[in-house]
């Protein structure tokens, strides 16, 4: 009833004296669960979370709940990383929240780079591989990860299907130039560039990557002008916000 009525702290005080009175209950999990996970009895923590996941009577918000505070203890104990995998598969089907880009998102905010593409990469498949902003997501940890290759294939394929998408343009131009693909690079970033509107540090970008993409050609004249360019960008960047 609690849980039904959002009032989850009050549920959980339930599940604790359910954890006591009944300790096989599916709800007293909940309550065991956490025990378990506090006093690092981690195989019994993931026994009770598998209960509860694969519950049909405990709600998606205890679920998503119980989920979290894992993810949270398998950032400090990464060899359960396979549990937290097997965890998220319980909510393949959740229409409600995309359980494998929230993963990705934590991972990408602690810098853990090779996990976020994991995650993010697993929710594309599950869902739709065409998702806006989990491409993008997905492009800039490919980038911070230097997965290069990657990255130049995925945001032309994306270039595809948002044809007026600027940021995609740039990720296909940086991977070229980091490929040595300077032609390419020219090309696709000068496509781009004339889809950024009110965004001068994105239009800066765009022109220092022109400029790496015409030194490599060989172009000192035009790598110069674009990275003047770049930086005069910057600069009117840098008054707005003062103002």
């Amino acid at each position: 009833m609690y849980s039904k009525s959002d009032e989850t702290d009050k549920a959980v005080d339930v599940a604790k004296q359910l954890a006591k009175e009944l300790p096989n209950s599916e709800w007293g999990q909940v309550s065991l669960f956490k025990t378990y996970l506090d006093s690092n009895q981690a195989d019994k923590a993931i026994k009770s979370m598998n209960t509860i996941l694969s519950s049909s009577k405990i709600d998606s918000k205890i679920k998503h709940r119980t989920l979290n505070e894992f993810l949270i203890y398998v950032n400090k104990n990464p060899q359960y990383a396979p549990d937290l995998e097997k965890a998220i598969s319980y909510f393949d089907n959740d229409k409600d929240v995309d359980v494998a880009k929230e993963i990705g998102k934590f991972y990408h905010s602690k810098n853990q780079f090779e996990n976020a593409i994991k995650y993010y990469e697993k929710d594309l498949m599950t869902n739709s591989d065409t998702d806006r902003e989990t491409n993008l997501l997905l492009l800039e940890v490919y980038s911070k990860a230097k997965q290069f290759g990657p990255m130049t294939k995925r945001a032309m394929t994306m270039i595809e299907v948002y044809p007026s998408q600027p940021q995609f343009y740039y990720y296909a131009g940086l991977g070229s130039n980091q490929l040595q693909q300077f032609k390419n690079a020219k090309t696709v970033l000068e496509m781009g560039l004339d889809y950024v509107v009110d965004d001068k540090k994105l239009e800066a970008d765009f022109n220092i990557q022109l400029g790496e993409a015409y030194n490599g050609l060989g172009d000192a004249k035009k790598k110069e002008e674009y990275f003047l360019k770049a930086n005069e960008l910057l600069k009117q960047r840098s008054k707005e916000k003062l103002r």
